[in-house]
């Protein structure tokens, strides 16, 4: 059975961990915080193991298997490179790390020791995701022409989204995935991109929109935000009607219309866990078959990505003080 460690308790590693307990055929064994206490609540909240007060406990704890990191990206990087080091196999929640230069970096090193190393973007992994994949092969609304997708969320009380040390801004946090879901719908073919922002105070990205032109001609609309709510949903456009795609992070459904707007095909998200076990699930196959990248969130998806959003931030005019 798989082992895995949590480093990292704030919110996003209660997710992981309640789901977790509740899989089969891996172990929710253990997590690490900087601060004991806080560990040791996890550890009683979810019948672990262990608790560790430090993360290079958990990095040398040699029952764990996998370490999930949980920590704000600004810190994936220097985590996960320890991880490795230990000689773990690693999940990184998104954003991978804060550009493509540490991407590549922890890439490298995963592949050179044989060490599994995924980023948790959870989008990739869901079963409606790959539906919708389905329906855009069979062309269901003819040929894709044009899309838009859109996340925001009211963040500006967030202190690290607004340090520019701690990579801040919308970009790395929301904007991830209306970005991943034009990859997904639209490929990675690009011809140019354009990109225009509301910066903070402190030079972070508190809004901004991303137009990309692909080079078969078609073209995605796409914005991240968080100063305010949205509907957080992608509009795919083709030539015999159009595809609404509730959920853009977390896609609860999928509404298929043809060109007179009548609903010809509607998809729901059945009951599941909370949606992260399908990453989860992908990482234990790929440790377990001595793989060092899931298929669904290939080690070169991940680089593109990190390296599309370092050019978006140049255009936007976001730069970390770590980079210079």
């Amino acid at each position: 059975m798989i082992k895995f460690g949590i480093l990292g308790a704030g919110h996003i590693a209660h997710a992981m961990a309640g789901t977790i307990v509740q899989m089969e055929d891996v172990q929710m064994y253990a997590v690490a915080s900087r601060n004991l206490e806080k560990a040791e609540v996890y550890k009683e909240q979810y019948g672990m193991e262990k608790a560790y007060g430090s993360y290079e406990e958990l990095a040398g704890d040699d029952s764990v298997d996998v370490i999930y990191i949980a920590t704000p990206h600004s810190f994936h990087y220097e985590h996960a490179k320890m991880c490795l080091e230990y000689g773990k196999h690693v999940l990184c929640e998104k954003a991978f790390t804060a550009n493509a230069k540490q991407a590549k970096e922890l890439i490298a090193i995963s592949e050179a020791k044989g060490l599994f190393l995924g980023e948790a973007m959870w989008t990739r992994f869901m079963p409606l995701t790959k539906k919708l994949v389905q329906l855009l092969e069979e062309k269901v609304v003819g040929d894709i022409t044009f899309m838009t997708a859109n996340l925001n969320f009211p963040m500006m009380h967030k202190e690290r989204l607004m340090r520019p040390e701690l990579a801040g801004g919308a970009l790395l946090d929301v904007g991830i995935y209306p970005l991943t879901m034009a990859s997904i719908v639209m490929g990675d073919e690009i011809g140019d991109i354009s990109a225009t922002a509301i910066l903070t105070d402190e030079g972070m990205d508190k809004m901004g929109q991303y137009t990309i032109r692909y080079k078969n001609g078609t073209m995605a609309d796409l914005n991240s935000g968080m100063c305010s709510f949205g509907d957080g949903s992608a509009v795919i456009y083709g030539t015999l009607g159009h595809i609404l795609v509730e959920g853009v992070n977390c896609i609860q459904g999928i509404k298929v219309y043809d060109s007179n707007w009548n609903i010809i095909e509607e998809i729901r998200q059945g009951e599941q866990i909370s949606g992260y076990e399908y990453e989860v699930e992908a990482c234990v196959r790929a440790v377990e078959q001595g793989k060092t990248e899931c298929p669904e969130m290939t080690h070169k998806q991940t680089i593109k990505m990190m390296e599309l959003m370092d050019e978006i931030r140049e255009k936007m005019g976001v730069k970390y003080p770590f980079e210079k």
